[in-house]
């Protein structure tokens, strides 16, 4: 199909050049220019649909999606499937591509086989009397079926027929088409015309290129005095010559000869046409050279989280990084990307080629598809929305002609969450059991940068709390925040949050009772057992079930055994990759990152690695940190940690002002009045907790604050706390 794609492209560049020359030039009487452009023209044809462009655009910040705990997060909608009944047959259909391409074949073939016919030929007449040497070209005796004519070196002459001063003049002429290299033009227009031998075009490119050739050679040859004693030869030896490639004498018609032979030169001025020749160069190579956006589309969402060439697996096979902006969605069974440094133990034997990272890809079948032209218009479309936009809905192409809607959110440390759905299906946001519509996006919007998201959900079934119906909807978006006091044991202050102009205590006695009775205790302590260390689990069922509690959600994973504790090791959403490498009754050595536990739910282990037989079947990925300038407690005061640099002093010592450099490039300069609380044991390149109140953007990734809350080198103690704000949102508990 390419190549198919390629022959029209240049039959159209053909039609293109043609049509300027057959307007602009034929008639003037620049013919060595005019073989030139017609020379060029038919190489640039042949050119123009090989370039490749790149077109410099301004490439959209790129989207991250992490991976994420989803519900039910996509409906997979299955192409139409065709059924045939047993016993019923389908004749194939007709393949008219392959007819086409055979035909064309047969053609190609039989001009290759006549142009190599004609060359045999040639070889075969180099044997004839030779008549004269003129330097390193031999004139032959060519005999009334040659008749007057030449080839590469070769001049044949029938001198049966000629008187001396006429042999003379067709020798000078056929000495002019040798010494001008005139076989070389023929020579490429025949092997053009092999390829091209559908295209019109190079038919009529052919014939005006010999008929340049003569006029060339009779503009020379008979001079200014000569023309009318010239013009008498052309009319005695007028034949109809049919030369594949030999210059015949008088092959061109008669009347195009005489006529351009006594043509007034045309005025050089006129030269100025042919620069009209470079806007048409440029039009055919925007139509037809392959213009390539600098942007790159991926299927893989997180690959700005790794280096620039990083090893690529699929289905065990590595291959070049390319392959990453090539392979289509269609195909894939599974993705999972290894930020460096990468320490996995089974990819230690590609040495050095894993130091940008690694993706692994599991295809269906084990074959890879690319993409197509759909699927890179949606990926486009994807990747122009603006990284800071906080909730986009997309029309998107399916490839059978169809379409359907992508709907995506924005979450604070910059990744997205999405969803796919039908056209117009409509889609409900909750937060927290509180229910929005896609009308009241802004809600939300605030709602998620006013609280800390620790969970979040998409799909068809919500199972969590609700404050009204949602059985409308055929899809959501669901945000869970870390609710009651997040400060407790921070030196024994607690935030003051209101609700509806109402305060909120937060209700600990729950979480006392539990922490405190004997399920409490040992949950605590299974928890810290397994933490960070690398232990045997004996592996002994599946969970794939409902739980309520403050991490309300569908769990699926492992059920495993360490001595007499029953721990779930998660094999669902963001650790899907483990699913299927273990069963029950294996024994795997588990490295455990972190172990939730709490009233009403299992021992919960997240995996940081996880060997089995001394190989290690699964590594985490990176989590990489979040780039963001600051984030916000409940009672909207602002917090974030970072480096202090450049701290100003009054002349009593005191500070003045200072900076912390956040994660991410962020400064945030905060200013402290003469009679604000002496700063201790914190100095220049310390790490420190700042929280502050009205800060002020002060560039694209500055910030200054004159309200500043508390200042700590200590997360669990509040350090330096302003009298003038900190007893505005905090109290003792």
């Amino acid at each position: 199909m390419k190549a198919f794609i390629y022959l029209l492209q240049v039959s159209a560049c053909t039609g293109i050049f043609y049509s300027f020359y057959f307007l602009f030039l034929r008639r003037l009487t620049f013919f060595t220019l005019n073989r030139w452009y017609l020379l060029a023209t038919l190489l640039f044809s042949l050119v123009i649909p090989l370039l490749t462009f790149t077109v410099d655009t301004v490439a959209p910040s790129p989207v991250m999606e992490p991976i994420i705990y989803v519900q039910d997060m996509q409906r997979i909608t299955q192409p139409g499937m065709q059924m045939t009944l047993a016993g019923e047959t389908s004749p194939p259909p007709f393949d008219w591509m392959a007819a086409l391409k055979m035909g064309y074949m047969v053609v190609a073939g039989l001009s290759i086989a006549h142009l190599i016919f004609t060359l045999a030929v040639f070889l075969l007449q180099r044997n004839k009397k030779e008549l004269m040497h003129i330097g390193k070209v031999r004139v032959l005796r060519g005999g009334k079926k040659l008749g007057n004519s030449s080839f590469l070196n070769v001049i044949f002459v029938n001198d049966e027929e000629l008187l001396p001063d006429e042999l003379r003049q067709i020798i000078a002429h056929e000495l002019l088409h040798v010494k001008l290299l005139h076989s070389a033009d023929r020579i490429l227009a025949r092997v053009v015309q092999v390829a091209l031998w559908f295209n019109p075009f190079v038919y009529l490119y052919i014939r005006s290129i010999e008929e340049n050739h003569e006029f060339e050679v009779d503009r020379i040859a008979a001079g200014e005095d000569e023309k009318g004693i010239y013009a008498q030869l052309l009319f005695k030896l007028a034949v109809s010559g049919q030369s594949y490639l030999f210059h015949g004498f008088s092959k061109v018609p008669l009347k195009k000869r005489i006529t351009m032979l006594f043509n007034k030169p045309t005025s050089n001025m006129k030269k100025i046409i042919y620069l009209l020749i470079l806007p048409i160069v440029l039009i055919s190579c925007l139509a037809f050279a392959n213009l390539r956006s600098d942007v790159k589309l991926s299927i893989v969402d997180d690959l700005s989280s790794l280096g620039k060439h990083p090893l690529v697996l699929i289905d065990g096979k590595a291959y070049h990084d390319d392959i990453l902006y090539k392979i289509g969605g269609k195909c894939v069974l599974g993705i999972n990307t290894f930020n460096p440094p990468v320490v996995k133990r089974e990819y230690e034997k590609y040495g050095d080629n894993i130091k940008d990272g690694v993706v692994v890809i599991s295809t269906k079948n084990h074959q890879i598809t690319y993409q197509t032209a759909i699927e890179r218009e949606n990926l486009a479309k994807k990747a122009a929305v603006p990284a800071m936009q906080f909730y986009a809905r997309l029309r998107l192409k399916k490839e059978d002609g169809g379409s359907f809607d992508k709907c995506m959110v924005r979450l604070p440390s910059g990744g997205r969450v999405t969803t796919d759905l039908e056209t117009d299906e409509p889609i409900v946001f909750i937060a927290d059991g509180k229910v929005f519509t896609e009308q009241e996006i802004s809600k939300v919007e605030d709602y998620v940068k006013t609280h800390r998201i620790y969970s979040w959900t998409a799909g068809e079934n919500y199972k969590g709390k609700a404050d009204r119906d949602i059985s409308a909807y055929a899809n959501y978006f669901g945000f869970q925040s870390s609710t009651g006091d997040t400060t407790i044991g921070l030196k024994q202050y607690r935030q003051k949050v209101y609700h509806n102009g109402k305060r909120e205590l937060p209700n600990t006695k729950a979480f006392e009772d539990y922490k405190n009775s004997a399920k409490g205790k040992h949950d605590l302590a299974a928890s810290q057992k397994v933490t960070d260390k690398a232990l045997t689990f004996k592996v002994v069922g599946r969970v794939d079930t409902t739980y309520q509690n403050a991490f309300a959600g569908h769990l699926k994973g492992y059920k495993v055994m360490l001595g007499n504790d029953e721990y779930v090791l998660q094999a669902g959403g963001k650790f899907s990759a483990l699913a299927g490498l273990i069963q029950p009754g294996d024994e795997v050595e588990i490295k455990a990152f972190m172990c939730l536990y709490g009233n009403n739910s299992p021992l919960i282990i997240s995996p940081e690695t996880i060997s089995k037989g001394g190989k290690v079947i699964y590594q985490a990925e990176k989590i990489e940190p979040a780039k963001y300038a600051f984030l916000y407690e409940a009672n909207k005061v602002r917090f974030t940690d970072g480096t202090i640099s450049d701290v100003q002093k009054y002349p009593n010592g005191n500070w003045k002002s200072a900076v912390v450099q956040v994660a991410g490039g962020y400064r945030i300069k905060f200013n402290l009045k003469p009679s604000a609380p002496v700063v201790k044991g914190i100095a220049a390149g310390d790490r420190v907790w700042l929280r502050f109140v009205h800060e002020v953007k002060t560039g694209k990734m500055e910030y200054t604050v004159n309200d500043w809350v508390s200042l700590s080198n200590n997360v669990r103690d509040y350090g330096v706390k302003n009298p003038e704000y900190f007893y505005k949102f905090y109290e003792k508990v």
